[in-house]
Parts: structure tokens; C-alpha cells; sequence
């Protein structure tokens, strides 16, 4: 048996980093109008939000489709054929906000070449990144299918996110968020909505604040409810490419919570196109480090 993971890079993976750790990363596709784009391909975070801002007058609304079948199983096909690989984990965005990982599973018998393990990581970015970082690492450990999907569903339960947004207008336009899930949105739209996925994948109203400032004190109070000194704390400042306040966020957080370790990621044009320009999130969970064998066990 020989394990390849693949993701794409709406999980906040770089090329370059995908290429170190021996992860598979597919660009994941974006349209502006008919024009379609692949990000970190000819497409960087800075250019889509760059673009979002000098179209925003003409009203050209950027989605992000689904990654071709086809796609998927050329990758797989390639990986049987020059890397020998038997057997692929696919971390997918969650699925309450993406139907990838469904089509994927009902797709997954059409490739012979290797077989597909569809993976649900239930969150987007650094929760969806740090989940085939975590995989690829029990790889190079040599971990079993099994030991790692076992794995994954124990850090999956630690993870969680939310999102500080200008408007929830384009998740609604979309259909990835539902009002009547969460408080009214009507006072919300003057403010900073905020957004949190739920365990099962979907992103919900939580409720909402004035300023940027006072929804990372609502965040911060989330995290703050799940730390547990039955493990470390990584956490990551999301930013829609606002590098002044995800430093300002930063610096609060870590003022707040010491213990825990923060970073700082943007939010990739394919999960921009929900939130739109102007927002912030925050990201926590276990630190996947946890998950590795020790050396003493190895």
C-alpha cells in the first residue's frame, strides 16, 4: 500500500508547501464573468482581491465552481502511474458550503487506477489545511488508511471557525448560509455579521457586532470556551488580504490567550468569493502535532 493526499488550495496550502510535504495540490478554479481562473496559477490571493475591488462598480460577481471529475482522476491516474500510489485520501472543503466531497464519493468508482478516499474535513482553510498536513505527515509515518482517517476524525471534532463579514449578502446570493438559522439579518447588514460553521459543515448567523474589534472579542470568547488542558491550542488570524488588522487581531489575541499558538493566513479567493472583501476570521483547534507518534514511539 502506498497513501497519496490530495487537496486543493482552498485549504490555504501554498504550491510551495504542498510540494514540501508531499501533498498533491490542485488550483482551485475561480470565474469572474466568462472568465474563468485557477488560483496560485494565475491567480494570487493579492490579484483576486485586487480584481473583486476594480469590478465591484460593474457589478461582476466572482464564484467558485467545483473542481472537475476529471480532474480528480487525472491526478489519481498520474499518481498510480508514476508514483505507484494505491490509494488517495482527499481532503475536501466542507461540505456544507461545497458539494465536492458528495460528487466526489458518488464519482469515486468511475476511477480504477488507484482507490479514492473522500475526506470531509467540515471547514475551509487552515481547518481544512491542517487536516492534509496532519495526513501527510502520518504518511511519512507510515500510517494505514484506517489509522488515518481514525486520526483525522480526532482532530476534526477540535476544529472550529468564524468569520467577521461586511455583509452576508454574497452567502446568501450563494445559498451557503440560511437566516433563519441564526438571528434576524436585517440588523445585522448595517454591522459586522458573524458567521461560524457548525460541526456538521454549515455556516450559520451567530450574531453580529459594530466593529471588527468586537467580533474578535466574540471570537475570542468562542475560543475561549474551547480550551482544554487536555491539549495545545493552535489558532490562525484569517484576513481577506488586510495585513494591518490581522496584525492588530494577532497582537489582541495573543495578549489575551498566551498559551495558545497564533498565526496569521489569508482567505483564498475561493472561499472569498462567500465572505467578500472586508473580512476577518479566526480559526482554532487542536495543534495536529498532537496526533503524530512521539519519538519515543516511533
Amino acid at each position: 500500500m502506498k497513501i497519496a493526499i490530495l487537496t486543493d488550495t482552498s485549504s490555504g496550502l501554498t504550491p510551495d508547501e504542498a510540494l514540501a510535504r508531499q501533498i498533491t495540490l490542485l488550483a482551485a478554479p475561480i470565474m469572474f464573468g466568462n472568465r474563468q481562473y485557477h488560483e496560485y496559477q494565475d491567480l494570487t490571493p493579492a490579484d483576486y482581491y485586487r480584481l473583486l475591488r476594480l469590478t465591484k462598480s460593474h457589478k461582476m460577481i466572482p464564484t467558485a465552481p467545483q473542481i472537475a471529475m476529471q480532474t480528480i482522476q487525472v491526478a489519481c491516474d498520474r499518481l498510480a502511474a508514476e508514483e505507484q500510489v494505491t490509494d488517495v485520501i482527499v481532503i475536501s472543503p466542507a461540505g456544507g458550503i461545497s458539494g465536492f466531497v458528495n460528487t466526489l464519493s458518488a464519482y469515486a468508482a468511475n476511477i480504477t487506477s488507484v482507490h479514492v478516499w473522500p475526506w470531509d474535513s467540515r471547514g475551509i482553510l487552515t481547518a481544512m489545511g491542517d487536516q492534509a498536513r496532519l495526513a501527510a505527515a502520518l504518511v511519512e509515518q507510515g500510517e494505514d488508511v484506517s489509522t488515518i482517517l481514525d486520526r483525522l476524525a480526532v482532530f476534526r471534532k477540535s476544529v472550529h471557525e468564524g468569520f467577521a463579514v461586511d455583509s452576508i449578502k454574497p452567502l446568501l446570493r450563494t445559498g451557503e448560509v440560511n437566516p433563519s438559522h441564526g438571528p434576524s439579518s436585517a440588523p445585522l447588514l448595517a454591522g459586522k455579521p458573524l458567521l461560524v460553521f457548525e460541526p456538521s459543515g454549515k455556516i450559520k448567523v451567530a450574531g453580529g457586532a459594530l466593529r471588527l474589534k468586537g467580533a474578535l472579542g466574540d471570537l475570542l470568547d468562542l475560543l475561549a470556551a474551547d480550551l482544554t488542558a487536555e491539549y495545545a491550542t493552535k489558532a490562525t488570524v484569517l484576513n481577506a488580504d488586510q495585513p494591518e488588522t490581522a496584525q492588530q487581531w494577532l497582537m489582541a489575541a495573543h495578549d489575551r490567550f498566551p498559551q495558545v499558538a497564533f498565526d496569521v493566513a489569508l482567505i483564498s479567493p475561493s472561499f472569498g468569493v462567500h465572505v467578500g472583501d472586508g473580512a476577518m476570521g479566526l480559526a482554532w483547534g487542536r495543534d495536529y502535532h498532537d496526533l503524530l507518534k512521539s519519538e519515543d514511539e516511533k
